[in-house]
This record gives structure tokens, C-alpha cells and sequence, in this order.
């Protein structure tokens, strides 16, 4: 049986090889996944860790010589025709000086399109220098009345971080382990589809059940092909991350980032069951699907679902003692527990992989229930 096995393997591998098209969509995921996550986070950082200075429109700027200069100390400018002014501007009141002078509370005006992105880190520098010359005004005025300016901060923040570089690259990297599971998920979809509804539309699957198979083999066969695409896809997101994210300066934000090759053997042993269940649960889908428009239609909208829940988790930190042994949710912690550089709980990623495999054969059976309806045969 095992022969047999491998022989159905062999053959929807090399139809799914022939096919250059599908073989390159396959694995084109796995690439572009990490790359496009790197060139987002370096933006992000340029962007968090700029000391570009920044040129707005100041009006009214005779009347506050001393805080225009304290807005240059923070590196915020006038425009000028050199140095155009974004569309920002502060105005200063004519009565600053008088208002000044009485202790009275002087509104600045900050004028802007909030809803334009590109200008909030310019618009933030802007508010955060107001908002520091302002407390500095305060401590002033407390002092001249023989107050001391720490009787307006009973309470201070000493804020100790205790996290490690490791649990930090965690925090900001869990999003690309993200894309590793989003791979399995589409490096083996179009293998999938053209193994079950592709080959009913060539008329080629029912000359294979025709044959003496029993039809369980077949339906794992197929699946194992659809699931060597699924694990190569992860394999190649999982080495490609340390190769692409050397050219990332996560340092600028304290990270220190290395993926060993141990800690990689790791993720990719924990992937395995996944891989299994992704594919059959496509198989699934397609054959209920009645063509293979149709089948790539529910598919897409059905892959979505776990996507959704990892990126639900991912950015709402959702904890609870059911997500370290369900699908998908178990293999992720697994991921972002190996980036963490936290211990890792061998009975939970046991358990995560049994439901995982329990669930791909409930799923076995079920198809292989259904290639006995012609309905599911022909399409009908």
C-alpha cells in the first residue's frame, strides 16, 4: 500500500511541476511574504526614528521669539522657498506676550488635515515640542511664586523594562510569522484545486477511481502532493526571513534578531501537521465546488477564515489555554515562542499536532465519503 501511496504521489507531483505557472504562483508567496514585510518595517522604522527636520507655516511668530526658538531646538522650522512648509500651521495670538505676562493660559492653534497619514509623525513632533515648552512655562511660573515645580508631579513613572531583546523581536516580528502560516495556506492552493475540480474537468479523475484503489489512498495521495507544496512554501518563507531582515535595522529600536538553525528545524517540524490539514481541507472544498472557477472562488474566501483568526490574535493578544492546542492558533504560539526565545511547551505543541492530525482524518473520511456520490464525480 505504501508503493501505491507513492506512486499516486509521484504522479500528481509531476503534474503539478509540469504546470510552470502554478509551481511559480506556489512559490512566489513565500518570497514576496518576508520581502514585503522587511521593506514595511524599514519604512517604519525611517519613519519612528527620523530627526528629519520639519518645515511648517508659522504665523504670529514676532510675537513668541522665545518659543519659535525652542521649536527650532526641536528641530521645527519655518518654511521657507527652499524648504517648503508642509501643509501645517501654527499660529501664535497677537496678545501672547500680555498673556504671558498676567499667567493667563495662551492657545496655540495647530492647523492641519488630520486625516492625511504621511503628515501625523510631522504633526505629532509639533504638538510633543508645545506640549514639553509648555510644561516648561508651568514649572517657571511655580518657581517664581517660591513653589517647587514638583508639587504639580506627585506621582513619576520609572519605568524599568524588563523585556529582552528576544521578546522584543517577538513583539514586532509576530506579524511576519503571520506570513509563514499564511503560506501554507496558498503555496499549495492551486496544486490543490487542479488535483480535485482540474482533473474532474479533464475528465481524469474518473479513470483514477476506476482503477483498483482503494479510494481512501487516492484522496491522501492527492492530499500529500497538495501538502508538499504547502510545507515547501513555509519552508522557504521560514529561511528566507533571517536572509531578508539582515538588511532591516531592527537595532534602532533596541531588537536584536538571529533565527538559528536549530530554532528553524523547530518551526518547521511544528509545521508539518498544519501543512496536512490545509491541504485536505482545500481538497474539500473543492470538490464540493462544481467547477473550478467555482472551487478557486470558495477556497479564497474559505482560507481567509484562519487568516482572519491569526491576525485577530496576532493583534488583539487574545490568551487562552485552548489556543495552545488548536490549529493554526497552536502553531503559531510555537512560532512566536521560538522568535521569543521562550521555552517551549512540548505537551502543548504535542497536543496542537494530535487535534491538528485528527482533524486532517476526519477530513480524509469525509472526502473519501464523497468520491463515492456522483454527484461529486461529475460535478452534477
Amino acid at each position: 500500500m505504501k508503493s501505491l501511496f507513492f506512486t499516486i504521489w509521484r504522479k500528481e507531483m509531476l503534474d503539478a511541476i509540469r504546470d510552470r505557472r502554478s509551481l511559480m504562483a506556489a512559490m512566489s508567496y513565500a518570497f514576496f511574504g518576508p520581502v514585503l514585510m522587511a521593506v514595511a518595517f524599514m519604512a517604519i522604522i525611517n519613519d519612528a526614528v527620523s530627526e528629519s527636520d520639519v518645515y511648517v507655516n508659522i504665523e504670529g511668530a514676532e510675537h513668541a521669539p522665545a518659543f519659535v526658538d525652542f521649536l527650532n531646538s526641536r528641530r521645527v522650522f519655518a518654511g521657507t522657498e527652499e524648504n517648503k512648509a508642509r501643509d501645517i500651521d501654527v499660529i501664535i495670538p497677537d496678545d501672547y506676550q500680555a498673556k504671558l505676562a498676567r499667567a493667563e493660559m495662551i492657545e496655540i492653534i495647530v492647523r492641519a488635515d488630520y486625516s492625511v497619514r504621511s503628515d501625523s509623525s510631522q504633526r505629532n513632533r509639533v504638538e510633543s515640542a508645545i506640549r514639553e515648552y509648555s510644561s516648561t512655562i508651568a514649572a517657571q511660573r511655580l518657581t517664581l511664586r517660591g513653589v517647587s515645580a514638583e508639587v504639580i508631579r506627585p506621582l513619576v513613572v520609572d519605568k524599568q523594562d524588563t523585556a529582552t531583546k528576544e521578546s522584543r523581536a517577538a513583539l514586532i516580528l509576530g506579524t511576519v510569522m503571520v506570513f509563514v502560516l499564511m503560506a501554507i495556506f496558498f503555496s499549495g492552493m492551486n496544486v490543490a484545486i487542479d488535483t480535485s475540480a482540474g482533473e474532474r474537468e479533464r475528465n481524469s479523475l474518473e479513470f483514477l477511481l476506476a482503477q483498483p484503489i482503494p479510494t481512501h489512498w487516492l484522496v491522501m495521495a492527492k492530499a500529500g502532493a497538495a501538502a508538499t507544496f504547502a510545507f515547501v512554501g513555509a519552508v522557504l518563507s521560514i529561511l528566507m526571513i533571517p536572509l531578508v531582515f539582515v538588511f532591516v535595522p531592527l537595532e534602532k529600536l533596541g531588537i536584536e534578531f538571529s533565527l538559528s538553525a536549530a530554532s528553524q528545524v523547530q518551526m518547521i517540524v511544528t509545521l508539518i501537521p498544519l501543512a496536512l490539514l490545509a491541504s485536505i481541507l482545500q481538497l474539500f472544498v473543492s470538490f464540493r465546488a462544481k467547477s473550478f472557477k467555482e472551487a478557486q472562488t470558495y477556497i479564497s474566501l474559505v482560507m481567509f477564515i484562519p487568516v482572519a483568526v491569526i491576525f485577530g490574535i496576532e493583534f488583539s493578544r487574545v490568551e487562552h489555554p485552548l489556543l495552545s492546542v488548536l490549529p493554526v492558533t497552536s502553531q503559531h504560539q510555537v512560532l512566536l515562542n521560538t522568535i521569543g526565545g521562550q521555552a517551549i511547551n512540548w505537551l502543548h505543541v504535542g497536543a496542537g499536532a494530535l487535534v491538528t492530525l485528527a482533524l486532517t482524518a476526519l477530513l480524509v473520511w469525509v472526502v473519501t465519503r464523497m468520491l463515492k456520490s456522483e454527484k461529486v464525480i461529475f460535478g452534477l
